[in-house]
């Protein structure tokens, strides 16, 4: 786990997310796909999770969960494609690339899940498009109620590889007390 921190993926200090929360902690999957051993690593937790649905497409949410959503697609040998912020001006004006998705399962791929508001997006576009959300699947779920948000506003459940109480705890021997005490209290903040 002391590759996450060396690698740049699980960072400590003051950081804004994008949906403009202040916290100690900054979780950037984006940064292990430099590194092989960690994108094997994240991939088999994917995998592991995704043993539990049952589905047809694969749908990256732009842009962290696109290419672990590519990666899953042609390991699984399952159609896959991305799902954008939103529909693009020109051409077919799209929200939806890649696999067509009219009248198939989907599970919708995103890498970190905060607030929720990216997935509920994309749920909303695949649906938009014809296709059916059977799961939405993160690496991390960051524990702010985004999971909660997802399944109120769209009925969907989340399912994540890790909650950020457990990777702070495989965690907690290589970030120093300060930082660790710093996060479990800011995540004590959080009721859902």
């Amino acid at each position: 786990m002391k590759a996450l921190i060396d690698a740049g993926v699980v960072k400590f200090g003051r950081f804004v997310l994008s949906s403009g929360i202040e916290s100690p902690f900054y979780v950037d999957l984006r940064r292990a796909l430099g590194h092989p051993d960690l994108v094997k690593w994240v991939v088999s937790g994917y995998l592991s999770a995704l043993s539990r649905l049952k589905f047809d497409v694969l749908l990256g949410v732009a842009t962290g969960g696109i290419p672990y959503a590519s990666i899953l697609g042609y390991l699984l040998q399952k159609p896959f494609g991305y799902v954008r912020a939103g529909a693009k001006g020109y051409g077919t004006m799209q929200a939806v690339e890649g696999a067509d998705v009219a009248g198939l399962a989907a599970v919708v791929v995103d890498d970190v899940l905060t607030t929720g508001n990216s997935l509920i997006n994309a749920i909303k576009a695949v649906r938009e498009a014809g296709g059916e959300v059977v799961g939405a699947l993160v690496f991390l779920d960051r524990e702010q109620c985004g999971s909660q948000n997802v399944r109120r506003e769209t009925g969907v459940e989340v399912f994540s590889v890790y909650k950020m109480r457990e990777l702070l705890e495989t965690l907690k021997p290589y970030v120093g007390e300060g930082h660790y005490r710093a996060a479990v209290e800011y995540l004590a903040k959080w009721s859902c």
